[in-house]
């Protein structure tokens, strides 16, 4: 399982994957220990399929909706981050361009969920 913590750091943003929660607890203990700083860890528990590195956008989309993740509809939001933890990094225009042009193309099914759009392979 991949735990993944998310928070501010100095004048930016940093992101902290581990494998165990106890890596993820050493590593943060010595990042604030390091900085003075006194954050508390919010951990992030979400498993994502694993998808190769050299896709591009729709091929990224495509397969990551075909996986069982992707059986449950998806927002972009969930999509995008699924992505890049595979180390696949899209604009938000270019995701959410591809998106609308899979919807069109009849690639993808795009419908409201909660107030949302979401996204499921056909």
């Amino acid at each position: 399982m991949k735990l993944t913590w998310k928070g501010k750091y100095r004048n930016g943003e940093i992101v902290i994957e581990a494998e165990t929660l106890e890596d993820l607890n050493n590593f943060l203990d010595r990042l604030f220990s390091l900085s003075g700083s006194q954050m508390m860890p919010e951990v992030i528990n979400e498993e994502f399929p694993t998808l190769p590195s050299q896709l591009g956008c729709s091929d990224a989309i495509r397969t990551l909706l075909q996986t069982e993740w992707g059986e449950q509809p998806r927002t972009m939001v969930e999509i995008r981050k699924a992505l890049e933890a595979n180390a696949l990094y899209f604009s938000k225009g270019t995701l959410s361009g591809t998106l609308t042009l899979m919807t069109q193309s009849g690639h993808l099914r795009r419908f409201k969920k909660a107030g949302s759009w979401v996204y499921s392979a056909r």
